[in-house]
């Protein structure tokens, strides 16, 4: 099938294609291809387009935000899956090529994102094997098949599911194209198939330096783990097997970050909540995605923001609990928490 690939007024609109084990997958031609204006090879894509506001789990079983996480990046994304034979690999090792013409500095500023389209057997696992033969760099992400398929309409890319009751090996459609989105999460390219690593380079450069040039928006500076400070850490004792709040004081010292998610070996999961107003019943919890977390101090407590841990693991009074706190500028920072009584 052919990908076919066009701008307008409209919007853009992108094929879908059947990976196989023989030379069908085609692509539009070099001279086929739509023209590009400005510094640019590839197709710019209007600003409208955003990058899709979805939560996945990444390679490591981690919960990852599309949205925070891109947040000051150039984000290449592409949407594929492991057992591809021919377009997923040839477009990863494009990536990678293109990876390692960037200096140092343009490289800390780009991101590559996998997103499977065969989630049923593209587990974190399976994801971080295929990646690493390309970039240990490049970020893998799964989930339920719904989450899956919004992001990809986000992303105006077509994917299809993957054949009901399979077994073995089959294939899977989905576009062939990468979109690249800018720093402030806004469109920034199309890198169709087969538009190869010095290209890809070529244009990740110009986009990156067009990011910090004078008049446009200024990229966030990513926070550092050295400011932020978490004290005051607690897990109450389990009042039902199911669930348990938590809480902690989160100081920042450093530029703004994001909170993007939580987890803990001490539970099946940890979510993020908080409680609002619900009309005339008084107030409700609401699970949240992502906490700003600004300079200063952001408080988790009782009847405000709060953890929940989901099915904890036999926790008792007194034991320290790991938590992993995970930030879209400072990184992945550790903290102990404290068990303690219900009413503690």
């Amino acid at each position: 099938m052919r990908a076919i690939v066009a701008l307008g007024l409209a919007g853009v609109l992108l094929g879908a294609a059947a990976c196989s084990g023989t030379s069908g997958s085609e692509a539009p031609a070099a001279a086929e291809r739509p023209a590009a204006k400005g510094p640019y090879k590839s197709t710019p894509l209007p600003a409208s387009y955003k990058i899709p506001g979805v939560r996945l789990t990444d390679q490591d079983g981690r919960p990852y935000d599309l949205a925070a996480r891109s947040k000051g990046k150039v984000t290449m994304l592409f949407f594929g899956y492991t057992h591809c034979p021919d377009i997923c690999p040839t477009t990863m090792a494009d990536a990678a090529g293109a990876m390692s013409l960037l200096s140092p500095a343009e490289k800390a500023r780009t991101q590559v994102l996998f997103v499977t389209a065969d989630p049923a057997r593209d587990k974190p696992k399976a994801l971080k094997d295929f990646l690493g033969r390309f970039d240990p760099s490049f970020v893998g992400l799964t989930g339920p098949y719904a989450e899956i398929k919004k992001a990809a309409a986000d992303a105006r890319t077509s994917i299809s599911p993957p054949p009901t009751n399979a077994e073995g090996n089959y294939a899977v459609q989905h576009g062939s194209n990468v979109m690249v989105y800018k720093p402030d999460g806004s469109g920034g390219l199309l890198f169709p198939y087969q538009f190869g690593s010095a290209d890809m380079a070529h244009d990740l450069k110009a986009l990156l330096a067009a990011s910090s040039a004078p008049g446009s928006s200024p990229a966030p500076a990513a926070g550092t783990a050295d400011s932020i400070k978490v004290t005051g850490a607690q897990v109450r004792v389990p009042s039902s097997p199911d669930v348990t709040a938590g809480y902690m004081t989160i100081t920042n010292t450093g530029r703004p970050d994001t909170l993007t998610g939580v987890d803990s070996p001490a539970a099946a999961s940890v979510e993020m909540h908080r409680m609002v107003m619900n009309g005339a019943n008084g107030m409700k919890m609401e699970q949240i995605m992502s906490v700003p977390i600004g300079k200063g101090t952001v408080e988790f407590a009782k009847g405000s923001l709060h953890l929940m841990l989901m099915k904890p693991k036999g926790l008792k009074l007194g034991q320290d609990v790991p938590l992993t706190l995970h930030f879209a500028g400072a990184g992945d920072v550790a903290v102990t928490a404290k068990v303690v009584p219900v009413n503690g």
